[in-house]
């Protein structure tokens, strides 16, 4: 590893300061990076932990900079696609509160004041603003999302319910969550499969007959709740001990989840797309102990390729909140905390700088930087979970080049604030 010493003086050429500021309305420091980001169609954002406080912050700075400067209005999260329905209905068209529409999402790590914040952003910024201009709101995670199967029995009850009526009883196991935890046989496995293929053929042949009862747009949501299903039902089976499957379920998460992505984009006629998530789907490659993995920034870049930018995310030292693998839970366990800096890790070498910043890896070529962005280096990950006792599992060793666009460092983190009742 080179000199930490050396390396932050030659950074110190080439990264954007940025405020450690709590109000996000504050985007002038981030107008430098206009040019740098102005290419792009997609903006990745990642994060060190799923639920500290100023990572959320700072990506809200910078998605209303993209709105306000880069006429971004698609914002893409790591969330169940039919959980964040409701919040498309909220900051669209103002349905129920922002507080009822984020108490329509499960995961504690995305209940926080700084969501809240962002969602009301959005709301106030589409209240100015023409149907066309108006920022939609999606989730693009499809991990047993029972909200999905909800609204897809819903739909189909509006525009078929004989189908509805003859499958109740395999739409009942799918909407209980059951793909995931019961125990499922081969019959049960053929059942299910059958089940989706019919249903997808039959959407798919019944176009015109629903088109009479919907709009070309609620078919269009129809036909994506189909994928999401299908997707569900294979990354199910293939977590389920009960079943059989040979799929890789990560790697299959995150590429069905690029494929959200771009379903997003195609349904919004192609307009440009900001995607908040964790450090470990951002990225470009995969996980360093399997080379056959890939997070699902492998499948933008390679079918947007340069117009796919990653921002990966480190911090010196702070707090998250966590929940314990060793407990079925659906709140938070508790906070925990990197109260100093590790040898041999990118924060050792950062922390130097004692302040936060952005460095776009282009605006360092020639400089003798590249062959430090070429090493390996281990970044904090620390997902919803914490592995208690062992600090080694929350560590991501990989090449920046090969990940990320460009990083953001920041000195020190606090935890997410839950969302208040």
């Amino acid at each position: 590893m080179s000199s930490p010493s050396k390396i932050t003086q030659k950074l110190q050429e080439h990264l954007i300061p940025l405020e450690n500021s709590s109000s996000e309305n504050y985007i002038e420091d981030i107008h430098s990076l206009k040019d740098d980001l102005k290419e792009a169609r997609i903006i990745g954002m990642g994060e060190a932990t799923h639920s500290s406080k100023e990572f959320n912050q700072l990506r809200h700075r910078f998605f209303r900079f993209l709105v306000e400067e880069l006429d971004y209005k698609i914002f893409g999260w790591e969330a169940s696609f039919g959980e964040t329905l409701e919040i498309n209905n909220y900051v669209i068209n103002g349905e129920a509160t922002a507080k009822e529409a984020l108490d329509s999402v499960s995961t504690p790590n995305c209940k926080t004041e700084e969501v809240l914040k962002l969602m009301e952003w959005i709301r106030e910024h589409n209240k100015q603003v023409s149907d066309k201009e108006k920022v939609k709101f999606y989730g693009f995670d499809m991990q047993n999302d029972i909200a999905s199967f909800k609204k897809l029995r819903e739909k189909m009850q509006k525009v078929d319910c004989d189908f509805v009526e003859e499958n109740n009883q395999t739409l009942e196991f799918i909407e209980q969550g059951k793909m995931m935890f019961a125990e499922i046989n081969e019959e049960k496995e053929a059942e299910l499969r059958n089940f989706t293929e019919e249903l997808k053929q039959r959407v798919d042949k019944k176009k015109e007959n629903y088109l009479k009862t919907i709009s070309e747009r609620e078919y269009e949501l129809l036909k994506q709740l189909v994928v999401i299903l299908e997707q569900c039902r294979k990354f199910c089976l293939a977590v389920n001990e009960n079943a059989s499957s040979d799929i890789d379920s990560w790697t299959f998460r995150d590429r069905s989840m690029a494929e959200n992505i771009s379903w997003m984009m195609e349904v919004e006629d192609e307009e440009n797309a900001f995607v908040w998530a964790h450090n470990a789907h951002i990225k470009k490659g995969g996980k360093p102990e399997d080379p056959e993995s890939k997070a699902l920034g492998y499948y933008l870049d390679q079918k947007y390729e340069e117009y796919y930018y990653a921002v990966g995310f480190d911090f010196g030292t702070g707090a998250f909140k966590y929940l314990n693998m060793e407990k079925n839970q659906s709140e938070w366990d508790g906070e925990k905390s990197f109260d100093k800096i590790h040898e041999n890790t990118l924060a050792q070498e950062l922390i130097e700088i004692e302040k936060p910043f952005f460095l776009d890896f282009s605006s360092t070529s020639g400089d003798g930087l590249q062959e430090w962005i070429n090493e390996e280096h281990r970044i904090h990950s620390v997902g919803t979970y914490f592995h208690l006792g062992n600090i080694e599992d929350h560590y991501d060793i990989l090449k920046l080049s090969e990940n990320f666009d460009g990083i953001i460092f920041l000195p020190e983190i606090t935890a997410s604030e839950p969302l208040k009742e």
